[in-house]
């Protein structure tokens, strides 16, 4: 599609409703940049590379009720980024009572909602990561560019400023897709417009990647919520031979919402120890000797209280906020916000 040539935007943030949004206006013809403060895309769709495999520590699956999604995930299967998963699930009766009323449980990351055994799971292929290669396009993606102002350069334009005294831009239109609490540090000063961004709720999660040196002795593959430590902890490859499994054995814990606030600051030593009891003690079997073990810390994983809309804009719809926390602690709503997100930036600058 011709480009159109004169207008720029900026997305900031490079996970699912970044790209979704980015990849929605470049193929109308507008020119985009993406910022993206860390080395990698795909935000919480994380996967972390190891010698012997890939850990996926952030989400661990998707699922899908809009129909738009649905048919995005059956491109991405067809485009070998995504497969469907199908863990033998073990599930617990630690889960707190959802804010939706669906009685669903739900974990800090990993994305469980509705009936679960209605619904077709699907993972990024071969890791989660790869879930948004159907979004990634020409577009340029500056990768390790962490924006912390927004300055108004006319009243039509906007420039960026990051961390490292780096300035890009002018854009005609920028669109925020970090985490709500970082989206308001950089969205407060431009207008009053962006302050219901702070009613938005965002629960932390520890998530270990610990590695036995041999299979874990359990007859399932993934634990919902069994314990008050734990929301969920997952064997990070897909097998249903239980008895020829790989080794080393790779598993995701990822802990409460509770327990990652009491626990938020402790170091990662004293989380690895704690989760991995934790573990032993709802498998109920001995821990295999570690291979490895890493922790990361998800200050913003999992939204508790939406925005409650698609997206909030503001400086004359030049300025978007969006992200799976305008609309729930789903996948499938940071696509859906993204989306909308670059359909207000189209409607406001090509009418």
């Amino acid at each position: 599609m011709p480009r159109t040539s004169n207008v720029n935007i900026a997305v900031i943030g490079a996970g699912m409703a970044g790209l979704k949004a980015a990849s929605t206006l470049h193929r109308t013809g507008i020119n985009v940049t993406v910022l993206e403060k860390s080395r990698g895309l795909g935000g919480r769709l994380a996967s972390r590379r190891t010698e012997f495999g890939h850990f996926n520590h952030g989400a661990q699956y998707v699922t899908a009720r809009h129909p738009g999604f649905n048919a995005f995930l059956q491109e991405a299967t067809e485009f070998n980024a995504a497969q469907n998963w199908s863990p033998n699930l073990h599930r617990g009766t630690s889960a707190p009572t959802s804010s939706s009323g669906t009685g669903a449980a739900l974990s800090p990351i990993a994305r469980h909602v509705g009936n679960l055994a209605e619904e077709a799971w699907y993972q990024g292929a071969p890791q989660m990561n790869k879930l948004i290669r159907p979004l990634v396009d020409s577009f340029p993606i500056q990768k390790q560019h962490r924006i912390i102002g927004i300055e108004p350069a006319t009243a039509q334009s906007f420039m960026l400023h990051d961390d490292l005294d780096g300035s890009y831009g002018p854009f005609d239109g920028v669109i925020v897709t970090a985490p709500a609490p970082q989206a308001a540090e950089l969205l407060r000063p431009l207008a009053p417009r962006f302050g219901p961004i702070d009613e938005v709720i965002m629960a932390p999660c520890w998530a270990v990647m610990a590695a036995f040196e041999k299979p874990l002795p359990t007859g399932f593959d993934a634990m919902l919520y069994p314990s008050s430590e734990i929301s969920w902890a997952a064997r990070s490859t897909q097998s249903n031979d239980m008895f020829h499994r790989r080794t080393p054995d790779p598993w995701v814990l990822h802990a409460s919402p509770e327990w990652s606030r009491a626990h938020l600051e402790d170091d990662k030593e004293r989380v690895i120890e704690k989760l991995l009891a934790a573990l032993r003690d709802v498998s109920s079997v001995k821990l295999p000797e570690l291979h490895s073990v890493q922790a990361h810390r998800w200050r913003y994983a999992r939204t508790e209280v939406p925005l409650g809309k698609s997206q909030l804009n503001g400086m004359n719809g030049r300025v978007i906020a969006a992200g799976d926390w305008c609309l729930g602690a789903r996948v499938e709503s940071a696509w859906r916000s993204g989306q909308s997100a670059a359909h207000t930036m189209i409607e406001t600058l090509l009418g």
